[in-house]
């Protein structure tokens, strides 16, 4: 008799577990867990990669900084070079000048007296003007790589603001990543206080759903090719505590409705 009433009460305990609707609520609180740990998961880690841009573009914003700065150094020594130089080939113009008024004066002199100052003047003038020639060179050299680094200056200006709107925009998406975590973790909230489940218990539940499952495919394959005293001997250690928590559970209810 009392077997009876297990096997009734067992039955009873099937019937309302296996109502439709409450397996789909299960399985859809589970799904509803399931994404809302995929979207708090996705939420890092954006935040995350949102953050390591913004240190990254620090990080180039300061590289182009100094960049910019040497540039500048750089620019800055070339014009004192350029001026240096300048004075340079006016001092071989001057210098020209002298040779000449040498050349005159011993023109004056003479063969005999002024030719030792002549070819001195000659050779003084050919010096000079290789000289200011080589110094116009120079010059020249230097005043391209003036505008080269003007160029390379204003490159890195350009660097450095296209770097400033990418830190904003990472700060911003950071922001929005933030944002997002606070409202999937209000979401679970809200989702925890009307389903009065939790994600422990929907994995939980999803777990033994599956190790169920597995069970029933287990037996399946074992139908008519083991005794079932053999597989009712194997199981009752398992099954035993399972019933007993499903039959203490119903009883429970059942008190609590008389």
């Amino acid at each position: 008799m009392a077997e009876s009433r297990q096997k009734n009460r067992f039955f009873r305990l099937w019937r309302r577990g296996s109502d439709g609707k409450v397996a789909r609520s299960v399985t859809e609180e589970g799904a509803l867990w399931a994404a809302h740990g995929r979207a708090e998961s996705s939420a890092k880690q954006a935040s995350e990669a949102a953050e390591r841009a913004a240190t990254s573009t620090a990080k180039q914003r300061a590289t182009l900084d100094a960049g910019a700065d040497e540039a500048r150094a750089t620019a800055a020594r070339n014009d004192e070079l350029q001026r240096n130089v300048a004075r340079i080939a006016d001092a071989f113009e001057r210098l020209n000048v002298v040779a000449l008024n040498a050349g005159l004066e011993g023109a004056r002199l003479g063969d005999i007296a002024g030719r030792p100052l002549t070819l001195v003047s000659e050779e003084l003038r050919a010096q000079t003007e290789r000289g200011a020639d080589a110094a116009r060179e120079i010059g020249r050299s230097l005043a391209d790589c003036s505008r080269e680094l003007g160029a390379l200056t204003t490159r890195f200006d350009d660097a450095r603001a296209h770097g400033a709107d990418v830190t904003q925009l990472a700060s911003s998406a950071a922001g929005s990543a933030s944002e997002a975590t606070r409202a999937l973790a209000e979401l679970g909230e809200r989702l925890r206080t009307a389903t009065g489940s939790d994600p422990e218990t929907a994995q939980a539940i999803a777990q033994a759903t599956e190790h169920a499952r597995a069970l029933v495919s287990a037996l399946g394959t074992l139908s008519g090719r083991v005794p079932r005293a053999l597989l009712t001997t194997a199981l009752r250690p398992v099954l035993e505590p399972l019933v007993r928590s499903l039959f203490d559970e119903d009883e429970a209810e059942e008190r609590e409705k008389e």
